[in-house]
């Protein structure tokens, strides 16, 4: 042993420094077909995987060449308990990543660890392959359980993993260390940089945010940079590499005001790191400037022209264009480039890529509305003939078909296409134009009828809500007179329901699907709405779907503004979700109950049942259960992106309790760090309380829960080992925690309470300044409602409340 600096085991006795060679990343075609998507993914990703040797002798050295040509590197965590290398793809690719660490011993012993991950797998010790996982899986997260026979020493442990990469894809690998951990230590398998890289990662551990700086834990080294990260929705102003500042012998760095993200760099001759931070209190909402009141046309070209403005929607490898398109036609500024813009777009769509569907719905706005040239008339007609419009028409891709959004765009793209060129033959499809269209038809019939009787699976979401919304203005605006109405109808039903949950003029809700972005609710894709209903309510840019309202005939419904501003305290069902409400004019207590203990009985899943016909919207809606997740909330049953509960005081103190679906921030997964759940709690929610019991088994990774409480958006706050005291404004909001609560800053700080525990529950209590003289007597009143959690018995009491965890 070459070096006294070695590393203990983190959390739960997590390995948490490995060296890593990719992902190397490839396209991957293939001629297989299914009629159901996520069997033929199955099917793919079992295409990809392939019989590992019984030895492999890796030589792991940083900066040197791993077996597929990737380069070793240093695998930083900063608080993950995962290497998490997971990503969007668009088009089909097989993924291939290398991993290694050492674990260190004193003696000769066995020591057991359990291998997380949804990649396939192969396990070796010392050059000995010991076990595999041998297929990749969406989810849930698989694991393996592996003895270890350790020689006394260094003992290098080294993974092969392949995965297929479509759309979100979870390149993640952990090694949990089982017993007793108290000997075990870490180090690299590159004992050379083990020293140096030892004191980089302890130094980027020790960053902190102070008012407008990131302070040093001491002076920093040579090789240190802040990069000042360039956010923009526009693909093109995204693309501009970051300012980067030498931080070499300072203490700290000033951040421009502008700058919200930045990400710390430490640079050496063989290896490079980083660890991002958010100035979080620099996301502020965006509002109207004041002046003279605007009327609905002058507002509508604001509207315009922030989506104008913007020349191409970021989708991260490339932008979707035709949304801003649309607006720049509207307000007068389309020019030249635009045409390029949308031949592009043509590309994307010939390419399959996945969300292509997208921007086959927009190009159809633009067709119904302004004039082509004959070359960009033939170029669409070329595109659009050949597309593939459903999961069983010939074509192999990683298009995602089966959500609530997306089936509305394939089912309703088909049927105006086909009328577009009825008497064209679309190839994958096998039809004429008119058959196709008459497909896209009674599936469009089948998705609203299931709409009107069961309301939106993806409910209340602060990103989807905005492209369901579109989709039916197409149907709207270019369907048959019957079709058209029964769209009006939900169109209306999504801005009534979107109105009910405003409070002070944003979206405050449980919801179906939600990204990292929840924890700025103000800033949300569906504020782009609330907006032009409301002008002063925050606005968003919201992807650019509002464009499509500027060639509509759609007409909001009167008095929403007025139930936006409205007190109310109802309960509602949408998909098959009890979702609960008050809202006061000081506060919103809001909520989904899991389990609904009413008569309600569930819509059937199909696939699940088996033998089902699977050329229906039923069986489409099933499926999209079985991959995006259930609005029927089951206690103990594994999440997804779904979000259960929030408090709010304003848009921007808000209050919430999730399972993370990971140990940090640095992620690409669903469920997320601050998005979803993990595993589904227990909730339940009465006047002016709502309680939440969380248990979470052994066959999940992550062992505890957190709350999102950014405390600098509050007005003051106290804190109590087991109490969060809040106030903003007249409203008051108090959380109990059965467990301590524990500050935690990863990428935003002043923001985040965890509690480490498998089995604990919290209280949330919401009240008004005219109850209460202060905070101080706010306190006093809900701690005398004595809350209390059996952790035997899974029972949460306070006065005049009781919940029990019922496993689903």
């Amino acid at each position: 042993m070459e070096t006294e600096n070695t590393w203990s085991l983190g959390q739960d006795g997590f390995v948490m420094q490995y060296m890593i060679a990719g992902p190397k990343v490839e396209d991957f075609t293939s001629s297989a077909q299914a009629a159901d998507q996520l069997a033929l993914e199955a099917k793919l990703r079992s295409e990809i995987t392939s019989q590992k040797p019984s030895r492999k002798d890796v030589r792991v050295k940083l900066g040197e060449m791993g077996e597929d040509g990737s380069v070793w590197e240093v695998h930083a965590s900063f608080g993950s308990c995962f290497i998490d290398k997971s990503e969007f793809y668009s088009t089909l690719k097989t993924i291939h990543i290398e991993a290694a660490t050492s674990l260190l011993v004193p003696t000769k012993r066995d020591v057991a660890v359990r291998i997380w991950t949804y990649m396939a797998v192969a396990i070796y010790l010392n050059g000995v392959k010991l076990d595999e996982i041998a297929k990749p899986v969406y989810k849930p997260m698989q694991w393996l359980d592996v003895t270890l026979p350790l020689e006394s020493g260094l003992n290098e442990v080294y993974f092969s993993c392949d995965n297929l990469g479509v759309r979100d894809t979870r390149n993640l690998l952990g090694m949990q260390v089982l017993g007793d951990v108290s000997d075990v230590r870490v180090t690299l398998p590159d004992l050379a940089q083990q020293d140096q890289v030892c004191l980089d990662t302890a130094f980027l551990e020790a960053l902190r945010l102070s008012g407008d700086k990131v302070v040093f834990p001491g002076l920093a080294p040579d090789g240190m940079h802040v990069h000042l990260v360039k956010e923009s929705p526009d693909f093109y102003a995204a693309d501009l590499l970051p300012d980067t500042i030498d931080a070499a012998g300072l203490a700290e760095v000033i951040v421009p005001a502008e700058i919200a993200t930045i990400r710390v760099l430490v640079q050496r001759p063989h290896y490079s790191f980083s660890r991002t931070m958010e100035f979080a209190d620099r996301r502020k909402p965006l509002v109207e400037l004041p002046g003279p009141v605007k009327s609905k046309a002058e507002h509508l070209r604001e509207i315009m022209t922030r989506i104008a403005d913007v020349t191409s929607l970021n989708r991260g490898h490339f932008g979707f264009s035709v949304m801003s398109i649309l607006a720049r036609k509207y307000i007068g500024t389309s020019g030249p480039e635009d045409r390029k813009l949308l031949l592009k777009d043509l590309d994307l769509i010939e390419r399959r890529v996945d969300c292509a569907d997208f921007l086959v719905c927009g190009w159809l706005r633009y067709v119904k509305n302004y004039e082509l040239d004959d070359e960009l008339a033939a170029r669409a007609k070329e595109v659009l003939v050949d597309f593939r419009y459903w999961m069983n028409m010939q074509g192999t891709d990683g298009m995602c078909f089966w959500s609530e959004n997306h089936s509305l765009m394939f089912y309703s793209s088909a049927m105006l296409v086909g009328e577009l060129y009825p008497d064209e033959q679309f190839p994958r499809a096998a039809m004429n134009g008119r058959e196709l269209s008459a497909f896209g038809r009674d599936k469009v019939r089948q998705w609203l009828a299931d709409l009107e009787a069961f309301g939106f699976e993806e409910f209340q979401s602060n990103v989807y809500m905005s492209v369901t919304f579109a989709a039916l203005l197409n149907l709207v605006d270019y369907a048959d007179d019957e079709i058209s109405q029964r769209a009006t109808l939900l169109c209306d039903r999504i801005l009534t329901g979107l109105s009910v949950q405003t409070f002070k003029g944003c979206l405050i809700a449980p919801m179906g699907r939600v990204y990292r972005g929840n924890i700025y609710p103000f800033a949300c894709g569906t504020q782009s709405i609330l907006n032009w209903i409301d002008p002063s309510a925050p606005y968003s840019f919201g992807e650019g779907w509002l464009a499509y309202i500027a060639t509509s005939k759609y007409q909001v419904p009167e008095k929403l503004f007025e139930l936006m501003q409205q007190e109310l305290t109802t309960e509602y069902t949408s998909g098959n979700a009890l979702i609960k409400l008050e809202k006061t004019e000081d506060y919103c207590l809001t909520s989904v109950q899991s389990p609904r203990l009413d008569s309600w009985t569930r819509w059937p899943n199909l696939r699940a049942v088996g033998d089902a016909e699977t050329d229906t919207h039923e069986f489409t809606k099933s499926l999209n259960e079985s991959f995006h997740g259930t609005s029927f909330f089951e206690p103990g049953t594994f999440g997804y992106q779904q979000h259960l509960w929030s408090a709010a005081l304003s848009p921007e103190a808000v209050l919430f309790v999730n399972h993370p679906g990971t140990s940090s921030e640095a992620t690409d997964l669903r469920p997320g760090y601050w998005h979803g759940n993990g595993v589904i709690p227990a909730i339940k929610q009465v006047e002016g309380v709502l309680g939440g019991i969380y248990v979470i088994p052994n066959t999940h990774p992550i062992h505890f829960t957190h709350v999102y409480c950014p405390l600098f958006r509050f007005d003051e706050t106290h804190i109590d080992k087991h109490w969060l005291f809040l106030k903003k404004d007249n409203g008051y909001l108090a959380l109990w925690s059965s467990g301590v609560l524990e500050a935690y800053n990863d990428t935003i700080f002043g923001s985040e309470f965890r509690v480490y525990s498998d089995n604990h529950a919290y209280l949330c209590f919401a009240g008004s300044a005219g109850d209460f003289s202060d905070l101080a007597a706010f306190a006093e009143s809900v701690k005398l409602r004595e809350p209390v959690y059996d952790s035997v018995a899974r029972v949460l009491t306070a006065r005049n409340f009781n919940h029990k965890f019922t496993e689903g």
